[in-house]
Parts: C-alpha cells; structure tokens; sequence
C-alpha cells in the first residue's frame, strides 16, 4: 500500500478528561497505518496533560481558557500548520464555538459525525451513524466513533485501548501499604453524578471496617473538598489519604496508575483506570447515554446504575460493597447493575 504523508489535527478543545482519553486510542493505529503522518490536537487546558508528553503528538495547540478568543487564537496556530485533516468527534456542530474552530483552522479536509448544519463543504467526510440514542434504547460506546474513523481511513480492525502517557516528570507515587490500593474518585461534573460527602463517608467507613488490608486514596476536586475529607477522615489516617489538591489532573491519573482498585462516579476517572486495565467500580446515573456511551473499557469492572431519576449518592452503599467483593474474588468479570 502506498504510503502518504498526512498531517492530522483532532479536535479536543471541550477542556473534557474523559473524552481526551478516548482520544489517546487514536495514536498508535494512525501511526502505524501511516508511519510518517504528523499528528496535531487542539485542546482545552484542563486536557492537555493528556497529549503533551505523547510521543506521537507533534503539535499541541492548547486554548487558554473557554473563552472564543482563546480559541480562535488556539486555532490561527493550528491554521499555520497546514493541516489535510481535522477531525471532529462531537455532535455539537451547530455550536458557534465549533464553527469558529473549525472555519478558522481551514484543514483540507474535515471529518465530521453529522452533516454540518449551516456550513457543509464538497469534500467534507461524513461518518453518518446512530451516535446516539438507538431505537432499541442503547447507545454506542463514545470510542465507536473513533473506531468509525479509523476503519474511513483503512485502518485494519483492532481492538481500541486508551494510551495515557503522562511523562518523566509525573509524580511517583509510594506505596505505603502493603495491601490493596483502592483510589476514590468522589467528584463529577455535576451533584447528580457525585458522591455527597455523607455517602463518602458511609463508604469509607464501611470499606476500612470490613477490609483491613485495603488502603484507601481519596482523590481531592477542589482545596474545598480536601480540607473537608481531611477534617471527616482524620481518625482513619492510617489507611485513608487525602490526596492535596493540584490544578492538573497529571498527580491524579498517576495514582489511578497506581491503583489497584477504582471507585468513581462517571467521570474520567474510570477512563483512566481503562487506559490502565484496573479494575473498577463506577457509578452512574440511570441515563442511557451515560451508562452505555462511557460504560468502562477494563476486563474487570462492576458497572451500578441508580434508579429512575435518582442520582449516584442514592445507590446503596451495601450494592457498592457487594461490588467489592465479588471484583476482589472474580478477576476478569464485567457486571452490569440496574438498580430499583
């Protein structure tokens, strides 16, 4: 097969974790179809850890801030290098912010997920699908999309796996236990989606009475929540950490690295404990779209799903502690819990 020199920019200046995570599956496989392409991203800050150190990733292009001008400026970089190809992996076409990006850089070639509304070019690629919700009410996974445009390209059929790189001066994390390394992953991007510091502490005390080898990190959001988790926890110190808060997340994904057990509500971290194959107990709010587009990628993991329009801190504590077991005795199972 003849190869071409192509350079590529991926879209990922939503500023969103998880979704920049699923991106990282993309290297390799464009790598390896095409040795010479020349990979770009234009990203958010908050996500930017995840594309600085990959080898694979020639140019970062980072928005300082959401604010369009960031943006536009973050794009008018990008535009100078003369991409062939920009992807976007949104359904958000119709968002100003999404045009101005995507008519400022000026690739050659876009591909896209829908048929752009206002703004459609001859040669634009569009990759039509069920990205949302089925008529059978399930949704694809978020990675189908990335897959879809590997396959649009040529690229052999493979399975996806995340490829987190966090660099030579990430963290070292040491382990000062000799037992189970669970990370707690308390905060979402919204109430609904988070564990409330009550049902936090239920857990913690439940987990620290029943399981003595486990030791427990608990990943800090905010100076906020740390202050706080250190207040409640100060008498279970000697297997309960707080983690200090740190404005990116690189400190947190090398501890989830680190983990030998993940609970989180949907949010990237049970996306970077994928990248990583731990296993993993997620929570999630009963929404179609969340609990089939994000349902974790690890060979072990036990998926709970709150009842009808009730949030995560309403799941039992007990259904969390009955996931624990079962992963801790059933390597390499993968459930799925409706609750009601």
């Amino acid at each position: 097969m003849t190869r071409m020199k192509k350079r590529i920019l991926i879209l990922s200046h939503d500023n969103k974790i998880g979704d920049a995570i699923v991106v990282t599956g993309l290297f390799k496989p464009l790598r390896a179809h095409w040795p010479d392409c020349d990979i770009g991203v234009l990203c958010g800050a908050s996500n930017a850890a995840l594309y600085r150190h990959h080898p694979d990733v020639k140019w970062l292009h980072v928005s300082s801030s959401r604010n369009v001008f960031a943006r536009l400026w973050a794009s008018l970089k990008a535009r100078m290098v003369g991409y062939d190809m920009v992807v976007h992996f949104g359904l958000d076409l119709a968002n100003p912010s999404v045009q101005i990006v995507l008519n400022t850089v000026k690739a050659k070639q876009r591909f896209l997920f829908l048929k752009h509304p206002t703004q459609p070019l001859p040669n634009d690629v569009v990759m039509d699908g069920d990205w949302g919700y089925s008529h059978q009410g399930k949704a694809q996974h978020y990675s189908a999309r990335h897959l879809r445009f590997l396959a649009t390209l040529g690229v052999p059929p493979a399975p996806y796996a995340y490829d987190i790189q966090l660099g030579a001066d990430a963290p070292v994390v040491p382990r000062t236990h000799e037992g189970v390394r669970m990370v707690i992953n308390s905060q979402s991007s919204a109430a609904n989606k988070s564990f409330s510091l009550p049902w936090l502490q239920t857990l913690v005390h439940a987990v620290y009475a029943q399981y003595p080898h486990v030791q427990m990190q608990l990943l800090s959001a905010s100076p906020a929540l740390e202050a706080a988790m250190r207040a409640m926890f100060q008498a279970q110190s000697d297997r309960v950490v707080v983690t200090p808060f740190a404005p990116t997340v690189t400190p947190a994904l090398a501890i989830i690295q680190n983990a030998d057990v993940v609970v989180s509500p949907d949010t990237y971290a049970v996306h970077a404990a994928s990248a990583w194959n731990k296993p993993v107990i997620a929570l999630y709010e009963p929404s179609v779209l969340s609990v089939d587009s994000w349902e974790p990628m690890s060979d072990t993991y036990a998926q709970i799903v709150a009842p009808a329009g009730q949030a995560v801190s309403d799941i039992g504590v007990p259904e969390v502690m009955k996931a624990l077991e079962h992963l801790l005795t059933t390597p390499k199972s993968r459930t799925r819990v409706f609750l009601r």
